[in-house]
Order: C-alpha cells, then sequence, then structure tokens
C-alpha cells in the first residue's frame, strides 16, 4: 500500500480499462472522496477506487489488511441491484487487481467485471466495534441544553 500523492497514472490507465466496460466519469479528485471514478454499464453503475500497491495481492484478505479504510469508506455507497462498489489496485509493473465489494464479502473480479470463484473474504472483520455511551440526565437543566 501507498500513502501520498494520487495514482495519476493508476488513474489515467483506470480510465482507460473503464472505458472498454462501459462509459467512465472521473470524480474531482479530493482526498475525501469516497471513489474515483464511475462506471456506467447499461444495466450497472459500479463506484471504483483506484489504488498503488507495491506487491501483488494473492489473498482477498490483503487486500482487507491494506486497505481497510477505502473498503470501509468505499461500502458507505449504496449497494443495489444496480450499483456495485470495487477497488482497482495497481502494482509498480502495471499489472491489475480488481475487487468487488459485496455486503458481506469482498471477491476478487477479472478486468470485465465477472467473479473469480474461490477468491473471496469475509468483511466482518471490518465490522466497527459499537460503544454505548449512557446518557446522564440532569433535572435542573431544560431540554435541549447542555
Amino acid at each position: 500500500m501507498t500513502k501520498g500523492r494520487k495514482p495519476l497514472i493508476a488513474l489515467g490507465e483506470a480510465e482507460v480499462i473503464g472505458r472498454t466496460r462501459g462509459c467512465v466519469l472521473p470524480t474531482p479528485g479530493r482526498r475525501e472522496d469516497y471513489f474515483d471514478l464511475i462506471l456506467f454499464m447499461e444495466l450497472l453503475t459500479t463506484f471504483i477506487r483506484v489504488k498503488r500497491s507495491t506487491i501483488h495481492i494473492s489473498d482477498p484478505q490483503e487486500i482487507l489488511a491494506m486497505y481497510r479504510r477505502e473498503i470501509i469508506r468505499l461500502r458507505k455507497v449504496s449497494l443495489t441491484t444496480v450499483v456495485a462498489r470495487e477497488l482497482w489496485v495497481r502494482s509498480p509493473r502495471g499489472s491489475w487487481q480488481f475487487f468487488r465489494i459485496l455486503a458481506d464479502r469482498i471477491v476478487e473480479i477479472r478486468r470485465d467485471g465477472t467473479i473469480i470463484e474461490g477468491l473471496d473474504h469475509s468483511l466482518a472483520v471490518l465490522e466497527p466495534v459499537v460503544k454505548v455511551v449512557h446518557a446522564v440526565v440532569s433535572p435542573d437543566l431544560p431540554v435541549g441544553t447542555v
């Protein structure tokens, strides 16, 4: 995983790859954006995050460890029958890996978007820890004041 500047070469290549599947709309490219590209196909709209990697990822569990933040952010995009979320990762040698973020798991996919069977991993490890905070009500303060 690399941090720092935007992966400009990877983003340019990703647009070309995306055009083989449909119409590509790049997003403004702010750091806080959940995705870098929107891919419009006949029956599916895909929100894509593009990242660089220093290694080839052999197991979807590695992708969970390396790109936890990006996956959590992509999961904020509502998943429906016509919306998909994908993470595209470029290695230094120019090879690509593609992952689809489903409701409960992450699966590796081919460049054309078809799922590679057997290469998936549960997203349960990404579930946030919920902390319960108890509020104290003071009879001296009116409701709505702190």
